[in-house]
């Protein structure tokens, strides 16, 4: 049965046209022309671009956000032109970043957002919610719904497959590379071996020395130092050496140093906060 709209219709048209008008259409990401993706491809990297990364929720999913100013200033540095491949659209003016965002939404890449507070409190993504107008403001924020690259996200899941599948068939492997195996897992295991056993009798040299050959000795003093593997053996024994002290002046001077850190911390803090 057909519905007719009427002066007598009790059916919710208000709700209707409210649904209506937050319905946002984008468009397919691989169907975006070659600058496009480019552009894409340059704001998405932290590391080509420059810009922060922030993270928000919407709808219980963590999506990455920007704010327009930020991609604007991205777009007309230097490498832009330097970390991008030929195919790049020209950026020169302000107004044709603008249009290279715009061209960004309009291919589904990002979407014009509304950022709230936190629901976890400070230090917690913040809320997002779509803002049914989609232009380009720098002082708006922007999501991105295009998840970049999914190349590695693929090779990594085959390679877990391929991994799993080859350990499920271990029994069916040649003869060769499962003795082969076997040999590599008991050489592991024996390295382990080892090192524990040097780690257990370096404890009981110091603590026997420790009492008559004061400080005491170690055996390998490097060994669970932030060195590499070669200096972790280097040298072969070294006397206890017990941490110095701080004075009371190094300490006054540290603490000091301490508070004007994060005071400086706070206000950078605030300053974010503000432009933000």
């Amino acid at each position: 049965m057909s519905h007719q709209h009427g002066p007598n219709c009790n059916h919710d048209h208000e709700q209707e046209q409210t649904q209506q008008v937050r319905t946002i259409q984008v468009s397919e990401p691989s169907k975006a022309p070659a600058d496009v993706h480019i552009a894409a491809q340059y704001l998405k990297d932290p590391k080509k671009s420059g810009m922060k990364q922030r993270f928000g929720v919407l709808n219980g999913k963590r999506f990455e956000y920007f704010k327009g100013k930020s991609a604007i200033n991205a777009l007309l540095k230097n490498n832009y032109n330097m970390n991008t491949p030929k195919g790049r659209r020209l950026v020169t003016t302000r107004e044709e970043a603008h249009q290279l965002l715009l061209d960004l939404g309009v291919n589904g890449f990002i979407l014009h957002v509304d950022r709230g507070e936190s629901p976890g409190g400070k230090g917690t993504p913040r809320a997002l919610q779509p803002n049914q107008l989609q232009a380009i403001n720098e002082d708006w924020y922007y999501m991105w719904i295009w998840e970049g690259s999914q190349v590695k996200l693929y090779i990594g899941a085959a390679a877990l497959v391929a991994t799993v599948l080859a350990a499920v068939m271990f029994p069916l492997w040649p003869s060769f590379l499962r003795l082969g195996v076997w040999y590599l897992s008991v050489g592991v295991l024996g390295l382990l071996g080892v090192f524990f056993g040097i780690a257990i009798i370096r404890l009981i040299l110091f603590v026997l020395t420790m009492f008559t050959l004061s400080p005491g000795i170690w055996l390998f003093p490097n060994l669970f130092e932030d060195v590499g593997i070669v200096d972790s053996f280097i040298p072969f024994w070294g006397w206890d050496e017990p941490k110095k002290k701080k004075s009371k002046a190094e300490t006054e001077t540290g603490a000091a140093e301490s508070s004007v850190t994060a005071t400086t911390t706070n206000a950078a803090e605030a300053v974010v906060e503000k432009e933000d």
